[in-house]
């Protein structure tokens, strides 16, 4: 053996060596380093995963729904369909209680924004809803020569309308018959969009029309919700837990989308012709026969006079109910009238006084103070009980008989060259041309007429030489107290 190389392993006994020392020990060695890199590369993963979740969740939760009613702010949700089935259910319930289909007022969006922080609130949002939301309904408007008026349910109310105002003003029955009604505006109708509480039932614009109660100041009606009562404006009052939700608060300026005047004050005239068949009285005439033996205060019904009877047929033009023309269109006599025959006298009255007075009140009576003779006072107010017999101062005729706004009850006797005033009586005894005697009861004290109490206003008036009495201040007054002895 070479020096140097006899103990030399050569090179592939050497690696021959080696590789099957390793070949036990490194699968170990490697087997164990991969299982721990992996162990962490998997918890490293699993926990920036988790942080990307949780990041995740939290960055969504973030994002809310902005919900705004006509650009204005109402609250915020996290829940879309919540707040739809919510709108539904309000939709239905308000529906129901109008008895109509509604459908919201409003534009309602839901608008969804990164919020973070912002905390949402549902039953907030479901509140403000209730309070902001509108509803209108399909419907029709009437029209009154153009104008907006109301508006009704039915397109064939308009028919029962116009029925209903000329049924209204027609009479029928004890002689009356209406030949014509017609309403003298355009009425007219065509479908609209508005608001339930301003649809009227078609019976009740018939009643307000013929009522004429319609004003301005019914505009739409405003809701309003209490913590604990909600009042309408139509006077209803509904307790909160009564309703299967809150009644929807109604702005005071929702109206028609076209927005007009819903009720205003114009009125609807119906016109009418009526033929009336009505019995009428015949004045009867009256012959006059002059007698020379009779005084010209006496007259004498010698025929007395019927009236006539007559049937009259008449078109009447009313409007609303009141009369505004008349024609007469037949006239037939049932009954001719009778003549009355009168004998009048046209002999001046003979002067059947003495010109000496007694007091003409019985039983005397005092002047009340103040109340003398005077250049306004044309007599003497002499005090007297109610009913107190009133005498005739002189012989006489009596010349009238009669009523007066200041006099009262009054008579006025003839004497020749005077005439006696006898004013405020109770009752009139007399009758005009009948002849009395001093002293004969004419009349009963009184307060009639201008009187502040029961009394006799007695005047002596000189005579001024025709013997007649024309006007009432004809015949010159004077004091009568110079013609009774103190």
């Amino acid at each position: 053996m070479k020096n140097g190389s006899s103990d030399k392993i050569p090179d592939h006994q050497t690696k021959k060596s080696s590789i099957n020392f390793y070949s036990i020990i490194n699968p170990i060695g490697r087997w164990f380093k991969t299982k721990k890199m992996r162990a962490c590369h998997f918890l490293v993963i699993s926990t920036l995963f988790l942080l990307l979740v949780l990041g995740l969740h939290d960055y969504l939760n973030d994002y809310v729904y902005i919900v705004k009613i006509n650009d204005h702010e109402v609250g915020v949700t996290d829940n879309v369909e919540e707040v739809n089935r919510f709108i539904t259910l309000l939709t239905e319930s308000c529906g129901n209680l109008y008895g109509m289909n509604l459908e919201p007022d409003a534009d309602l969006v839901l608008i969804k924004e990164y919020k973070p922080g912002v905390k949402t609130n549902n039953d907030l949002v479901r509140s403000a809803i209730r309070q902001e939301l509108a509803f209108v309904t399909d419907a029709y408007l009437i029209t009154i020569d153009g104008d907006p008026f109301v508006a009704v349910r039915e397109e064939d109310d308009l028919d029962f309308i116009i029925t209903g105002l000329k049924n209204a003003y027609q009479k029928s029955g004890n002689g009356v018959k209406t030949i014509g009604a017609y309403i003298q505006e355009n009425l007219q109708i065509e479908p609209c969009s508005i608001n339930p509480d301003l649809v009227l039932e078609a019976e009740d614009v018939v009643g307000l029309l013929v009522a004429d109660e319609i004003k301005s100041s019914q505009q739409a009606a405003i809701v309003k919700a209490t913590p604990d009562l909600l009042v309408s404006g139509n006077g209803y009052a509904f307790g909160y837990y009564d309703l299967p939700f809150s009644i929807i608060y109604l702005p005071e300026d929702k109206s028609l989308k076209a927005e007009p005047q819903l009720i205003n004050e114009k009125n609807v005239n119906v016109s009418t012709v009526e033929e009336v068949r009505v019995r009428e009285t015949i004045p009867f005439d009256v012959e006059y026969i002059y007698d020379e033996e009779m005084w010209i205060v006496q007259r004498e019904v010698t025929t007395e006079g019927v009236e006539g009877l007559k049937e009259v047929v008449y078109h009447i033009t009313r409007e609303n109910g009141l009369e505004t023309d008349r024609i007469k269109i037949n006239e037939t006599i049932l009954n001719e009238p009778v003549t009355q025959v009168e004998t009048v006298g046209t002999a001046k009255v003979s002067a059947v006084g003495s010109g000496r007075f007694i007091w003409p009140v019985e039983g005397g009576g005092e002047i009340t103070p103040g109340r003398g003779f005077s250049s306004w006072h044309t007599g003497i107010d002499i005090h007297a009980t109610t009913g107190t017999n009133i005498l005739a101062a002189d012989s006489g005729v009596v010349w009238f008989n009669g009523y007066g706004g200041t006099q009262g009850n009054y008579l006025i006797l003839y004497h020749g060259s005077f005439w006696t005033l006898y004013l405020h009586n109770s009752a009139n005894l007399v009758a005009v041309g009948q002849e009395v005697q001093q002293g004969d009861i004419i009349a009963k004290a009184g307060s009639t007429g201008r009187s502040t109490g029961p009394h006799l206003h007695f005047e002596v008036r000189l005579d001024d030489g025709s013997g007649e009495w024309l006007t009432y201040y004809q015949h010159t007054p004077i004091d009568p107290l110079q013609f009774f002895t103190p």
